[in-house]
């Protein structure tokens, strides 16, 4: 580690710990709830097809794209309840850690590729959650590493081929993993430094890793589902939206971008066009949805962690089979710490209405409720009798529908007819929305219950 090993010992420590307090918190994200219904819907030996065994409206048969965390989350579950999807979230917040200082790692000594990869997590955070995309941001560092290597030493990555197929079974980040390696090689072959068969061989790396996608056991259909997820969840999702100038995890990401285009105007600084391509990847992941900025944040990671070694002027050290070890024990460390900080901190959920299951659980299976969002992954799992008029898999319903929903949420003119058409008797919105003042002050809707910022409406 250097002749004061003490300091990039330390500064992993601190890296480490900070993952910890970030990972050990209450599930509150709302989507793993539907994510565990999945789970165990499957488990069960339950398959998706039409009529949809949950959606009264759903037009499509749900495709199950993130089968495996759901199984493994649901299984979690049930041998440690909540606090073991806590501890889940925490590892999953490690691996990243421990992927993107790999990815700098061979531009960047120990503690400038530990300090941008703790950085990066900071613009990741807020997709850090208790969702299978966080382990798709892992396999996206991994990555993002592989290719930098291949740039690098010009040797081919053939593993990235077999990782993509599980990757595809964990969640639709996959597709972002093949789209990096053609920015490489494009960028190679601008550059100049492939031949005809180089190029040939590395082009088969993306084109292989696209085939062994559709073959999980989805099949061929996975390749689509990115697209028909996105035509719906644009519409209304927020994650889905065009980024925000005054979202602070963009700021973040933003600000590791820009310090590399900095260091790239210094004289004699004439960065290849791999790498610029890596940068304007990276900035367009950033802007061109909220839902990406934490793709954006990995790929400015090995960027950065280069331009900060080459401002400091000190020669790139190899990893040593002691620093290896270390961080590994450090991470063992933080993972069996999680594990009783999570069983204190996570024993119950927030952000979501659990005061009103005892409302809930008198209304009639079968009951179409007026849900918002989300909250309606949580619904189908407390009360499976229940019938949401949307979910989170936006991807099942028409457009129509979806529309429709939105401007109902909105209060817009129609409302009144979506809520007669779907025979919606009860309503679990945000107590705030324009839908939930429209029910009670023009429909004569009243009030049930009320926690968590959300209100129970029952139709007169």
């Amino acid at each position: 580690m250097g002749a004061r090993p003490w300091v990039p010992l330390g500064v992993a420590t601190f890296a480490v710990s900070v993952s910890v307090v970030l990972g050990v918190r209450p599930v509150s994200d709302p989507s793993p709830w539907i994510h565990l219904k999945i789970g165990a819907f499957l488990l069960d030996g339950g398959r998706f097809g039409l009529p949809d065994p949950w959606a009264v409206f759903a037009t499509r048969a749900y495709l199950p794209t993130e089968w495996l965390p759901a199984i493994l989350g649901q299984q979690v579950y049930s041998t440690a309840g909540l606090p073991g999807i806590a501890w889940m979230r925490c590892a999953g917040i490690l691996g990243l850690l421990s992927a993107l200082v790999w990815c700098a790692r061979r531009s960047a000594d120990t503690v400038t590729a530990v300090l941008v990869s703790l950085a990066a997590l900071v613009g990741a955070y807020d997709g850090l959650t208790e969702r299978p995309q966080l382990i798709g941001f892992v396999f996206l560092a991994v990555a993002i590493g592989a290719w930098w290597r291949t740039a690098l030493d010009l040797r081919p990555r053939w593993w990235l081929v077999p990782m993509t197929w599980l990757w595809a079974c964990f969640h639709g980040l996959w597709s972002v993993g093949i789209v990096a390696g053609l920015v490489v090689i494009t960028g190679l072959l601008l550059d100049r430094r492939l031949t005809r068969a180089m190029a040939a061989r590395f082009l088969a790396i993306p084109l292989l890793s696209l085939a062994a996608a559709s073959l999980t056991p989805l099949g061929p259909r996975l390749l689509l589902s990115p697209f028909e997820v996105g035509r719906n969840a644009s519409q209304f999702v927020g994650e889905w939206q065009p980024t925000s100038v005054h979202d602070p995890f963009a700021v973040v990401t933003l600000a590791m971008l820009g310090l590399v285009v900095l260091a790239w105007t210094r004289p004699r600084r004439r960065p290849p066009w791999w790498q610029i391509g890596l940068l304007v990847t990276g900035v367009a992941a950033t802007l061109v949805m909220s839902r990406t900025i934490a793709v954006g944040a990995p790929i400015a990671t090995p960027l950065l962690a280069q331009e900060t070694q080459l401002y400091r002027g000190r020669p790139v050290v190899a990893t040593t089979g002691r620093s290896r070890a270390t961080w590994a024990a450090l991470i063992l460390v933080a993972l069996v710490a999680a594990a009783p900080l999570s069983a204190a901190r996570a024993q119950e959920p927030v952000a979501v209405p659990q005061r009103l299951r005892p409302q809930l659980s008198l209304i009639p299976s079968g009951t179409v409720v007026l849900a918002q969002g989300d909250i309606s992954g949580w619904l189908f799992w407390v009360d499976p009798g229940l019938r949401p008029v949307l979910d989170p898999r936006v991807e099942v319903y028409s457009p129509e529908h979806v529309r429709a929903f939105v401007s109902t949420m909105a209060a817009r003119p129609g409302w009144r007819q979506f809520v007669k058409r779907t025979g919606a008797r009860f309503a679990l919105v945000p107590s705030d929305s324009p839908i939930a003042a429209a029910l009670v002050e023009r429909a004569g809707w009243s009030q049930t219950g009320k926690d968590a910022g959300f209100v129970l409406l029952r139709a007169r």
